[in-house]
């Protein structure tokens, strides 16, 4: 087989998570495989965790997001619908938060009922009661329980679907991480049923997919936070980036606007400023762990092993649960660092964590892996399991091809 280096290198583009959500973005889009392809771009911040929809944008190089320019239903009312459960069996409880997060910052929509189900119009939450959590410090309802304030539309709390792009919705619950369904590419006509979130219970985890600094900005950055999250919803780059730049130097705190900040820059093909703006997040807020997995990608698209490993291991140290593409990109990078085992330990525990198959890659990249060290019963194994996944990969027949040679080879040595 191929080796792979430097098409790691050459041809790390970002391409959407077919996740049913990211797109979810990351494990929604789909992923290199390892002769032809990149590794997928993590969306704002909340990798491809959970139950997806069938509406994902498109994520095209730079974190682009391709949304129909007139859609007839972009501004009609969205009904979400669906059921939390516990991994651990534990029973349903009314207590069980549904949170839009865009942005990094979280929103009150409902609350689950006695068996767990919700049912709700997306931007009904700011007419519930609202606990200390949803208020920032200011005691007004800032960027910590919304974002997307300017997405509501004649004077009611509905939420236009243009202004979902950089949205999720997930389940809040003490001890316990969610899984997220994306919001963005939502129409008004889908199918309200987000299906079944999970609630698993969490250990050893220090980071978070959203910053504690957010509560804590004063009003004049949280307004023009929001409003560069509006400007890059429609696609303003320019004006979206002059309004967050002047929340970070309101509030130099302000990580999410940093972390905006970074993703505006990288879809406008500035990844030096993109990459400052990443370490800046970090700098306000050092268990924000969405900045580290994009600097991982940014570094594995340009053949930057070192730090791609690096960040990517931080990112895993961080938050081993949320951010399955950074083991994709540690996966890569060590791969390319000539340091096979912790290549093959990334990718299996990619494998183990992607039960929905996000990235199919994985398992080329442990065939290719296994190709290497001469187990070609093992990497006919990966092979094979690639190939049920991803069947209308681009070197699918190449791959069908050489796995034919390897059950051709393993027959001869048993006669």
């Amino acid at each position: 087989m191929q080796k792979i280096t430097h098409i790691w290198a050459n041809r790390l583009a970002l391409i959407l998570l077919g996740l049913g959500t990211c797109s979810q973005t990351l494990l929604a889009q789909k992923p290199p495989a390892p002769t032809t392809t990149t590794p997928p771009a993590p969306n704002t911040g909340n990798t491809n965790r959970g139950t997806m929809g069938n509406n994902t944008p498109n994520l095209g190089n730079g974190n682009t997001l391709n949304y129909p320019s007139n859609d007839s239903q972009m501004n009609r009312t969205i009904f979400l619908s669906g059921k939390v459960m516990f991994e651990d069996g534990a029973p349903p409880s009314i207590d069980v938060r549904i949170e839009r997060v865009c942005g990094g910052s979280p929103r009150l929509e409902a609350h689950t009922d006695s068996k767990g189900r919700f049912s709700f119009q997306l931007g009904q939450g700011s007419n519930l009661n609202m606990d200390a959590s949803d208020m920032n410090s200011s005691g007004g309802f800032g960027p910590s329980n919304g974002g997307f304030s300017n997405g509501r539309m004649n004077g009611n709390s509905s939420i236009s679907a243009s202004a979902l792009w950089n949205c999720e919705l997930r389940a809040s619950y003490p001890g316990y991480r969610s899984d997220v369904v994306q919001l963005g590419g939502r129409r008004s006509l889908d199918n309200p049923d987000v299906g079944i979130i999970i609630l698993h219970r969490l250990a050893n985890v220090k980071g978070s997919t959203i910053s504690l600094t957010t509560a804590l900005a004063p009003k004049a950055a949280v307004k023009h936070f929001e409003k560069g999250e509006q400007l890059a919803a429609k696609g303003k780059l320019e004006d979206s980036e002059k309004h967050l730049l002047q929340a970070t130097d309101l509030y130099p705190k302000f990580a999410s606007a940093w972390f905006l900040l970074g993703q505006v820059q990288q879809r406008q093909n500035k990844p030096d400023d993109a990459r400052k703006d990443y370490l800046a997040a970090i700098q306000a807020d050092a268990k924000y762990v969405s900045p580290y997995n994009q600097l991982a990608l940014l570094a594995a698209q340009e053949g930057k092993w070192e730090d791609a490993a690096a960040y990517s291991k931080q990112a895993i140290d961080l938050n081993p649960v949320e951010f399955p593409t950074a083991f994709w990109y540690n996966a890569i990078a060590n791969y390319n660092l000539k340091k096979p085992a912790e290549a093959v330990k990334s990718a299996q525990t990619l494998v183990k964590m992607d039960a929905q198959h996000r990235i199919p890659e994985a398992e080329s990249l442990l065939a290719q892996l296994a190709m290497d060290s001469r187990d070609y019963t093992e990497a006919a194994t990966h092979l094979r399991a690639y190939l049920a996944l991803a069947p209308n990969a681009k070197n699918a027949e190449a791959l069908k091809r050489q796995l034919s040679q390897i059950d051709e080879a393993s027959a001869a040595t048993k006669k």
